[in-house]
């Protein structure tokens, strides 16, 4: 049975059979329209069409002889051997006969046949129906495609019913886009009007037409701004609500502050304010491995990571554990034996020497307590919230545990710890 697994193999066959469909779906119609001659590089380019078509067919063939296509019934079988015959269809070169066989009415007849390949769009939408998440900018680009093949296949049918004149082929072409993109938005102004019954007629269905493709383009469009909009208007609507509840109760200025920082820090650095809402209902090794991604976006930037693999971001991400501050509480005590090190992910901590004299103010982002991981050192200052803190903690052991995989990792923390011994001298 065939997985849902989606290979780089086989979207990036995918991609080029869209191509393919594409170049005929724009191609075919405008020869037939304008009857071209038939050109060289025409008939060379529906041969390696026809070529990636034959071979997609051999290539199902043998997919359904390995048992890898689930064909469970026999309307799912019928179906399947029908978009075979038509792929089948699609992988004759009828501009190579239509060449061969001298250009005339049946030829240009037989290679409009080559829209045939057309079909094979639903396949590419059923491909794109098995990704898990379909992309918003790959929403939005079939949207285009299909507004494109449809003004096109309708400017070069416009063409066939109505005479319009022009300096060339290409300003007759013009002045149908023209009137097919004014008409399917319901704009038309009127400056070419059909002049024969046929025409009319064409119209008419065109202007029908064109209230449904113009509110379903409108419809999708709006829609697909309003999702990426979705969390933006969650977020303002959050933070008016916490304003108002700040001004009901008249907190001070300066909690009003760091809580209103705090949540400034949360909608920068993550999707939503609930991200770890959205994994809960998740099982918890599923809710692990989620956490670990959430946690290499975090560090992957820090100096110390920044050349490290993406298996050692995964042991470190891991190995981390998330805690919480308060303003004025001690995270690290001067004296103290060390064995761990921070990384702030919101919120700022001072370092305070023994005479009290603050020596550096370290914000989210930043590290400290990495000297504890090489070597066993006591703490030479305090390190103190400032506001709320969310920092995150790797103990030495697990440290330990990583470097034996990632020596690189030690280096790395190595040449930072030394850069600021130097530099504190």
């Amino acid at each position: 049975m065939r997985t849902n697994q989606l290979t780089k193999g086989e979207i990036s066959w995918q991609v080029i059979i869209f191509i393919a469909v594409t170049i005929t779906a724009l191609e075919a119609p405008f020869s037939f329209t304008f009857k071209t001659r038939l050109q060289n590089w025409q008939v060379v380019l529906d041969v390696l069409i026809s070529s990636i078509f034959l071979s997609d067919v051999i290539y199902q063939l043998r997919q359904k002889r390995k048992g890898r296509v689930s064909l469970k019934n026999t309307e799912e079988k019928t179906k399947w051997w029908t978009l075979l015959i038509i792929d089948g269809l699609c992988s004759i070169p009828f501009e190579l006969i239509s060449f061969m066989l001298g250009v005339s009415a049946t030829t240009r007849l037989l290679n409009l046949l080559r829209l045939f390949r057309m079909v094979r769009i639903f396949r590419l939408l059923q491909f794109i129906g098995k990704l898990t998440v379909v992309p918003r900018k790959l929403k939005t680009a079939i949207l285009f495609f299909c507004f494109v093949i449809a003004v096109h296949w309708i400017s070069c049918a416009w063409l066939k019913v109505e005479v319009v004149t022009g300096i060339d082929r290409a300003d007759i072409y013009i002045k149908a886009l023209y009137w097919t993109v004014t008409t399917l938005t319901t704009i038309g102004y009127g400056d070419i009007t059909p002049t024969s019954m046929y025409g009319r007629i064409f119209t008419m269905v065109i202007m029908i037409l064109g209230v449904g493709v113009y509110g379903i383009v409108i419809g999708n469009v709006t829609r697909m701004i309003a999702a990426g909009e979705r969390y933006k208007e969650q977020a303002r609507e959050k933070m008016n609500d916490v304003m108002n509840f700040m001004k009901y109760y008249n907190i001070p200025d300066r909690l009003q502050h760091n809580v209103l920082s705090y949540y400034n820090n949360v909608f920068n650095k993550r999707l939503t304010d609930n991200d770890n809402k959205i994994i809960n209902d998740l099982p918890q090794a599923l809710q692990q491995e989620l956490q670990i991604y959430m946690n290499i976006k975090l560090i992957r930037t820090l100096p110390l990571f920044r050349n490290c693999t993406q298996q050692c971001l995964r042991d470190v991400s891991a190995a981390l554990k998330q805690k919480f501050f308060g303003p004025g509480q001690t995270i690290i005590n001067i004296g103290e034996l060390g064995d761990e090190m921070y990384i702030i992910a919101h919120g700022i901590v001072e370092v305070i020497l023994s005479d009290g004299n603050v020596v550096a103010s370290l914000h989210e982002g930043q590290f400290f307590g990495e000297a504890a991981l090489l070597k066993e050192t006591k703490r030479n200052a305090n390190v103190r919230a400032q506001n709320y803190c969310d920092v995150y903690k790797l103990e030495k052991n697990d440290f330990l545990k990583i470097i034996e995989n990632h020596p690189d990792l030690l280096e790395s923390i190595e040449s930072v710890s030394s850069r600021r011994a130097s530099d504190r001298k």
